[in-house]
């Protein structure tokens, strides 16, 4: 099986360099804390631009906790830029979209505290197998949270969150060769799970 690489399927063609044959999201993690805010103490780039490595500050007991989304949900990670004519700048205005089921307690915690943190920071892995780091410039602030609840016995508790940023960087994809758990051995933050 190939390996596989974004792509765009049209008039029912299908693309052997496709996973599956369908691209997009895989999983999200979230930079969470249990002492004080998430943040890192660096983040070293690789001369192609991607991130080599990160590290968190010793002591603050940093985790990247894994999101469960909610399957055949509309996850998604855009970008658009936005120049500056006058000056030539640029900002590059991610956006990261996504549903988790309200399970139970954990999730619902979970839920309320990306919405209260100012700086949350994400990995992305796409279906591609590619991972991206998500408000790698400053982190990402909520823009809007939905809960969606049925009254029926069986219906779902959803949060639906859209989280933003405005950064200087495009969102860096992560040089991660083989697992999340090796790339961030050492770095002073961990995974609960992959």
């Amino acid at each position: 099986m190939a390996t596989g690489s974004n792509c765009v399927i049209t008039n029912g063609l299908q693309l052997s360099s496709c996973v599956n044959n369908v691209p997009g999201v895989e999983g999200i993690w979230v930079l969470t804390s249990t002492g004080s805010t998430a943040d890192f103490e660096s983040i070293t780039y690789n001369v192609d631009g991607e991130v080599s490595a990160v590290s968190g500050a010793t002591g603050l007991g940093l985790e990247f906790k894994k999101i469960d989304i909610v399957r055949n949900s509309s996850a998604a990670l855009n970008e658009e830029t936005s120049i500056n004519l006058e000056s030539l700048g640029f900002t590059f205005n991610t956006s990261l979209i996504f549903t988790i089921p309200g399970l139970n307690q954990e999730a619902t915690n979970l839920y309320q505290e990306i919405v209260k943190n100012t700086a949350s920071y994400f990995i992305v892995k796409l279906k591609t197998g590619k991972y991206f780091l998500a408000g790698a410039d400053g982190g990402m602030y909520i823009s809007s949270a939905t809960i969606a609840s049925g009254s029926v016995p069986g219906d779902a508790q959803l949060y639906t969150l859209t989280l933003t940023s405005d950064g200087t960087i495009s969102v860096p994809e992560m040089d991660i060769s083989t697992t999340l758990s090796a790339f961030l051995a050492g770095s002073n933050i961990s995974i609960d799970r992959e």
